[in-house]
């Protein structure tokens, strides 16, 4: 079975018991784990107790399944509803998982896993039975961004400017896990002020863990290649994944096909700078209007095309994502001279 949002919701706080597998996968590892935890501290009090949780990897299960099978007989010495959590590197555990799911009486199997596509036989097997759940969790878009930035800075008891909101949802990244991350150091470096600004901001997200992404997207947009490499391979060795750079990239050339569409309607390059939603960050005004300058309407569709089937490759065909992910961004920053 599938959830829709609102059932999504009230499942993660208060879990139906008539569920026997619950399998959350996806791109965004940081809410796949999130959501994992949320659901094992429903049933325990400590994810680590040994006598109430049993922990196993999907090549454990592979290498010996009877280990599976024991944990679904073994008993809790001291009371207690027992879990089951199941991390998976791609192995497929989908024949193992079948046969507990032909067992009514075993513990809760809670299966962490990333990402599974439509013809994964244990994403067909959980969602074909009406008594296993998958929970898909997809990195976030700016919407679901915006929705955690007021959150976190609402329950922190503190507000924030638009500037700075803005800058966090154009640059903090899209995986739950580094988002929080970075959120939680903004709100620790605020102390006891109240009031989060645009330069709080970037003492913070600019120069520290979640690396600016605008510093991939101005210079690939801009054709300077070194720039580009450089700063994509340091973005890389702080976290950010291939997805998630690939994606900014995508909003940046967005925000310049729009501009270009206000130009020919008659307005200058700044009214239609001005006229985007969320606003350009002043740092980068002028070099915002110079790529206007270099790229044209034809070009922006096949430099989307090209970001697009990069976002898939690394997705659906096994290649080393960020060999795909280096290979468009440079073949953009070369295209600007052409």
């Amino acid at each position: 079975m599938k959830f829709n949002g609102k059932q999504l919701a009230s499942f993660l706080k208060v879990p139906d018991p008539s569920f026997r597998v619950i399998l959350c996968y996806g791109s965004d590892q940081g809410l796949v784990h999130e959501r994992t935890q949320a659901l094992l501290k429903t049933k325990v009090e400590d994810p680590n107790d040994p006598f109430r949780v049993s922990h196993l990897t999907g090549g454990e299960i592979k290498k010996d399944p009877t280990r599976l099978y024991d944990e679904i007989s073994t008993q809790s010495l001291i009371g207690g509803e027992r879990v089951i959590l199941i991390k998976l590197g791609g192995e497929d555990i989908a024949k193992h998982v079948g046969s507990c799911l032909e067992d009514h009486d075993s513990p809760l199997i809670i299966i962490e896993a990333g990402s599974l596509g439509p013809k994964s036989p244990l994403r067909k097997l959980v969602e074909k039975n009406k008594n296993a759940i998958t929970i898909a969790s997809y990195l976030d878009d700016a919407h679901g961004l915006s929705k955690l930035i007021d959150t976190m800075v609402r329950e922190s008891g503190k507000i924030i400017a638009r500037e700075g909101k803005n800058y966090l949802i154009n640059n903090i990244g899209s995986d739950r896990l580094v988002s929080r991350s970075e959120l939680d150091k903004l709100i620790t470096y605020m102390g006891v002020d109240t009031e989060i600004t645009l330069n709080d901001v970037l003492a913070i997200v600019g120069d520290n863990g979640a690396f600016s992404l605008d510093k991939i997207t101005y210079p690939v947009a801009s054709g300077n290649h070194l720039e580009t490499e450089i700063n994509l391979q340091r973005a890389f060795k702080e976290g950010q994944t291939p997805i998630t750079v690939l994606r900014a990239t995508i909003r940046h050339f967005y925000k310049l096909q729009l501009a270009l569409s206000y130009m020919e309607k008659g307005q200058t390059p700044r009214d239609a700078l001005r006229a985007i939603k969320p606003p350009i960050m002043y740092l980068f005004v002028d070099q915002f209007i110079q790529q206007l300058e270099k790229w044209s309407g034809p070009k922006i569709d096949r430099a989307l095309a090209l970001l697009l089937d990069a976002e898939i490759k690394c997705k659906t065909t096994g290649f080393p994502v960020k060999a795909v992910c280096g290979r468009a961004l440079m073949s953009l920053s070369q295209a600007v001279r052409k």
